[in-house]
């Protein structure tokens, strides 16, 4: 293990940043220093070759978070370097492009950051960090004179008020009243005018100790200026051109470096179906290394495509006004909501008439208050949504890819409408089951959907049993259930009898989606099926219209 970071404050930071970043934005900064180890090691590794990095990253975290950030106008000598590559790249269209993907979103813009960070410390070359480590130095040199001179013109500024006090006493004399030879301090004129004499000299030496220092400062500010000048040019100059061009060049290339890290795990988020505050709940460095292994894994290559095809879909249907349902039919209910109540009721309850307004109130009251009511001429996709899938042997490839983005898609589709999400995983028994309200899934429940295998034979009874008892232990009444499946085995008359009686009971309806089963197959779902589709090629559109257009 590395040695811990060093602890930063928001004041330290704060001087070392060039944008116009304030303590609420160094404070979040710091919030995710301490959450996410790679943003300390990278200030702790470039410290060496990039002086002042902790402020650099801070800078690059505002610039990726912020909708408009800005460069300072003025900076010390030792943050110039970086306050011109900085400022030239955010004026570039390649950072406005990174930076409407980043503002505002945390998860993006620290891997922008680190993305960044990691680029800009590769690309500056070695004999800039040497001047920077020197210009460093320097420029903490000139800081420690300034402080040391304006210590000692505070000190000199009081000498010369003490001894201006005992000028101002020596030269008063005699006060009234008091006895001769003595003076209003205890001291004799003389004695008086001897300190006076003696303060006016501390006085003239501080002055001159103060001026001194400050001469020093002024001479190691110089130095930091020549070596900043040294390494970027006399401003207008041929070379200070050159540099700013250079400079340019590795603001762009970490940007670029950053673009294709921060589109990958967009690209990701949108895939896959992400909630990024659901991400940011699990933590960054959690949710940054559940992404990449999303991404990495061979497997989910293609099938993240497949997938964003399929949810794309599902998010179209979700989001339609009104879904695979007949007329809508308004009706008149009763009871106590008043943003459903009837103009005359509402009338009636503000009524002027005593008499009249009394006995709304106590329609009201019992709950007998006329509401609009709605109802929709509808059979399916309009409850909680159980998935069945078969995870048996013969279910791999195309098959495979295509039931779990079918999984995950209507999972989206659940959440999407608010609705409770279920999921079975079967083979001869039931594998894995489990249930999300309102569907919410996390990225490593759905990494568990995409990655789990079950590999045995084939019972259709267990899954249909089991989502029968999901259904009725949490609430899910009026379900549909979608039941995938390549396999075909017998059903018992029992258990038909029993199925029959439970879907009038708890509303159930079941869409069988067959992937190229046999007729056999189809035979035995269309026992306790109400809808059977069979699927070959395995596509996006597929997908829509022989699942999704029952919704």
């Amino acid at each position: 293990m590395g040695d811990k970071p060093k602890p930063v404050t928001w004041a330290e930071l704060m001087e070392l940043a060039v944008t116009d970043v304030d303590a609420f934005g160094c404070l979040r900064y710091l919030r995710h220093r301490e959450a996410v180890p790679a943003i300390p090691e990278l200030a702790q590794k470039s410290e060496k070759k990039f002086p002042g990095a902790e402020g650099a990253l801070l800078d690059l975290y505002h610039g990726l978070w912020s909708p408009e950030p800005t460069v300072r106008d003025e900076v010390p000598p030792s943050r110039r370097y970086w306050k011109e590559m900085l400022g030239e790249t955010l004026k570039s269209s390649a950072y406005q492009e990174l930076h409407a993907g980043t503002q505002l979103s945390e998860l993006k813009s620290v891997l922008g950051t680190v993305a960044m960070g990691e680029s800009v410390l590769a690309l500056v070359p070695e004999e800039d960090g040497e001047k920077l480590q020197e210009l460093d130095k320097a420029s903490a040199d000139a800081e420690a004179k300034a402080d040391e001179a304006a210590d000692a013109e505070s000190a000199a500024q009081a000498a010369q008020m003490l001894a201006g006090a005992a000028v101002s006493q020596a030269g008063q004399g005699q006060p009234s009243g008091k006895s001769q030879g003595a003076s209003s301090g205890g001291m004799t004129p003389a004695q008086a005018q001897t300190r006076a004499n003696e303060l006016a000299n501390a006085a003239a030496k501080a002055k001159a100790d103060a001026q001194a220092a400050r001469e020093l400062a002024d001479e190691a500010e110089l130095d930091a200026e020549i070596l900043a000048e040294e390494l970027l040019g006399k401003p207008g100059s041929d070379k200070a051109q050159e540099k700013l061009r250079e400079l340019t060049r590795i603001g762009l290339q970490a940007v670029r470096n950053a673009q294709e890290k921060v589109e990958k795990a967009s690209q990701t988020i949108d895939s896959w179906g992400l909630d990024e505050a659901e991400l940011m709940r699990t933590g960054i460095p959690e949710s940054l290394g559940l992404l990449e292994r999303m991404r990495r894994n061979t497997s989910f290559q293609k099938f993240a495509a497949l997938l964003g095809r399929i949810r794309k879909i599902a998010a179209r249907k979700a989001r339609s006004k009104v879904s695979g349902e007949g007329a809508r039919i308004t009706t008149v209910e009763t009871g106590r909501d008043l943003r459903r109540a009837l103009p005359s009721e509402l009338v009636a309850l503000s009524h002027s008439v005593p008499a009249l307004r009394a006995k709304a109130l106590m329609r009201w009251a019992k709950g007998e208050l006329a509401l609009r009511g709605q109802q929709a001429k509808q059979k399916l996709g309009h409850g909680p949504v159980v998935v069945c899938e078969d995870g048996s042997g013969s279910m791999d490839g195309a098959k495979l890819q295509w039931a779990k983005a079918l999984s995950l898609a209507l999972a989206h589709y659940a959440k999407l409408q608010k609705r409770s999400f279920g999921w079975i995983l079967f083979d001869y028994g039931v594998r894995l089951s489990r249930t999300y309200p309102q569907g919410r899934l996390s990225a490593e429940r759905l990494l568990e959907i995409a990655e789990s295998r079950a590999g045995g034979g084939t019972d259709f009874e267990a899954p249909l049993r089991k989502a029968f008892e999901m259904i009725r232990e949490q609430g899910l009444k009026k379900a549909d259930i979608v039941f995938i499946t390549d396999g075909d085995c017998a059903v018992s008359e029992k258990f038909l009898g029993e199925l029959a009686a439970i879907k009038k009971e708890l509303e159930v309806n079941i869409i069988a989606v067959l992937c190229d089963a046999g007729h056999n197959a189809e035979a035995t779902v269309a026992k306790f099926a109400d809808i059977i589709e069979t699927a070959s090629s395995f596509t996006a559109e597929e997908a829509e219209s022989k699942v999704f257009s029952h919704f």
